[in-house]
């Protein structure tokens, strides 16, 4: 009697989305409903071991009832996998797992996802195809604009690396991916700014090139392809990217790139790397010509911090200590945690003392206790600069004026003291130990 009622849904429904979506006749609509039941029953109780003969058959006699025959089928498909002991049953369980991306991308498509992600199959279950997972992930990551991509360019990544141990794919070939996928990443987080996976995956992505990124094994390999390149903006943005990121500007390659780059395109960004150069090249006034603020508006908030403080540590340098101070506070306004600011700060308190000397020892060393004051603030708001900043205070307290200075010139520890030369600073009053 449930035979014959099913039956008759199938016949009464008989359209031909109704055909396309349970099999194309109703024999192979009853069949498909009937295995349906069968499997779905089988995957709620977990016993995916047990749901695979029907739901292979609903692949087979109607694979566009849903979506879940796929994903569903994935994980009945690995059961088996882990379950089978027999080599050649368990080679025909791994082909149809791989085969089933290449289904759902005919019926439900996302081809990109889904060949990323029969490559990280092949990856896992394959480990001897490493040249043929990494030729997947090529073909998946032209399609990095596909909704719900965010996995594929760490995945395509995992499947370079292994290329790269592997002798397939050369040191040039794996920063090739790196740039690939970054790039990826890049693009998704400019497509959806709310989204924070983006980032998080770039983040991942970047602590796997970590063993790969040193700067003896980036400069050589820039260094030749700048040969050819040195007219490629895009190339010349991606490799002072890659070079400034890990801390690679005092390299003559990275003077080269970055002001070919800015020849090519005088943007905000490239006039931040010139300005990195000069800063590292010990050209302090050259370097604060670049950041202009129209340039300074224009940068990214993480980026418009440091270049405040590159203006701030070049300025001291320069003995500009007014300037100096400036650039510190725009960084507090941007960023009231930052805690380099803060050093920063106090070491241009301390590097501008003699120009507060009021004749005595007081007023020359006054500044030291305001240095003192940004350090100990510097720690309260990054404790992890905790070791670096003890460090300061232990050198710095030594400048302060003796008990000797203090009661000879009437003055008390722990009370207040007001400095008012370059700039102003209510403090405390304190001798050195």
């Amino acid at each position: 009697m449930k035979k014959f009622f099913v039956a008759a849904m199938i016949l009464a429904a008989g359209t031909a989305v109704h055909a396309q979506k349970y099999g194309n006749t109703p024999e192979d609509s009853l069949t498909c409903l009937q295995n349906l039941s069968v499997y779905q029953e089988f995957y709620k109780q977990k016993n995916y071991y047990d749901a695979y003969d029907a739901w292979k058959k609903v692949l087979e006699v109607c694979p566009a009832t849903s979506l879940n025959t796929y994903i569903r089928g994935s994980v009945i498909l690995k059961t088996r996998i882990a379950r089978e002991k027999d080599a050649t049953a368990r080679a025909q369980y791994i082909d149809e797992l791989l085969a089933l991306w290449d289904t759902r991308t005919q019926y439900y498509g996302r081809p990109g996802y889904c060949t990323g992600m029969k490559a990280r199959d092949m990856r896992t279950y394959m480990p001897g195809k490493v040249k043929e997972a990494y030729e997947l992930y090529e073909k998946a990551m032209e399609y990095s604009s596909e909704a719900g991509f965010i996995n594929i360019p760490y995945f395509y990544f995992e499947g370079a690396r292994d290329a790269f141990k592997a002798g397939i794919i050369d040191k040039v070939g794996l920063i090739n991916a790196y740039e690939k996928a970054i790039a990826a990443l890049e693009g998704m987080s400019k497509a959806n700014p709310s989204d924070t996976l983006p980032a998080a995956m770039e983040a991942a992505v970047n602590s796997l090139f970590e063993p790969y990124a040193a700067c003896e094994d980036l400069i050589p390999l820039y260094t030749e392809r700048f040969k050819t390149s040195s007219q490629d903006a895009d190339f010349l943005r991606k490799a002072t990217r890659m070079l400034g990121s890990r801390s690679c500007t005092d390299s003559e390659i990275f003077f080269q790139m970055a002001e070919a780059l800015y020849k090519l395109e005088p943007s905000p960004e490239s006039a931040y790397q010139m300005a990195r150069m000069n800063y590292a090249r010990g050209a302090y006034a050259e370097a604060i010509g670049y950041l202009t603020e129209e340039n300074l508006a224009q940068l990214p908030e993480t980026d418009k911090e440091n270049a405040y403080l590159l203006i701030g540590d070049a300025s001291m340098k320069l003995g500009r200590y007014s300037a100096a101070r400036s650039a510190c506070n725009r960084v507090h306004e941007l960023n009231p945690g930052n805690g380099r600011a803060y050093i920063l700060l106090g070491s241009v308190y301390a590097a501008g003392a003699d120009a507060c000397s009021d004749g005595t020892p007081i007023g020359q060393r006054a500044p030291y206790w305001a240095a003192v004051d940004m350090f100990y603030k510097a720690k309260s708001v990054e404790p992890d600069l905790a070791e670096t900043v003890d460090k300061l205070i232990a050198t710095y307290s030594a400048h302060f004026p003796s008990s000797d200075d203090l009661f000879t010139y009437g003055f008390k520890e722990g009370d207040s003291y007001t400095i008012s030369c370059w700039f102003t600073h209510t403090t405390t009053i304190r001798a050195r130990r």
